[in-house]
């Protein structure tokens, strides 16, 4: 059996009779990505895609996640494809049409007035 590394055998030793129980640091990088996205808004981004990115991130949600929202009763007809989520977050789309932006709007859960400072 190896030895004890000096830095764990040092961590032990300054822990000993500390009676609290272990609990982890929390992620440092996610908790910043939750303060820094905390409470977006609209007006804070210069484009649509950059916001739209942002509240998905925000929310947790995958582009997969999106396009599912988008759909009423999982009817792709009624949502966004794939590609067209992947697109608009990269800037690359153009600008969409209302049916597309009520669509996104749904998908994102926001709502359509947030997106109307980007298409006036």
């Amino acid at each position: 059996m190896g030895q004890i590394s000096p830095v764990i055998d040092e961590s032990v030793r300054l822990n000993q009779g500390n009676s609290s129980s272990y609990s982890p640091k929390p992620d440092v990088i996610a908790e910043m990505s939750r303060k820094w996205l905390e409470g977006i808004d609209a007006a804070q981004f210069d484009a649509c895609h950059e916001y739209l990115l942002a509240v998905r991130l925000a929310r947790h949600m995958s582009k997969t996640d999106v396009v599912l929202a988008s759909m009423i009763d999982g009817d792709p007809a009624t949502g966004v494809s794939l590609p067209t989520v992947s697109k608009i977050e990269s800037g690359t789309y153009g600008e969409p049409g209302f049916r597309t932006i009520v669509r996104l709007a749904r998908g994102y859960g926001i709502s359509v007035s947030s997106l109307e400072r980007f298409f006036a």
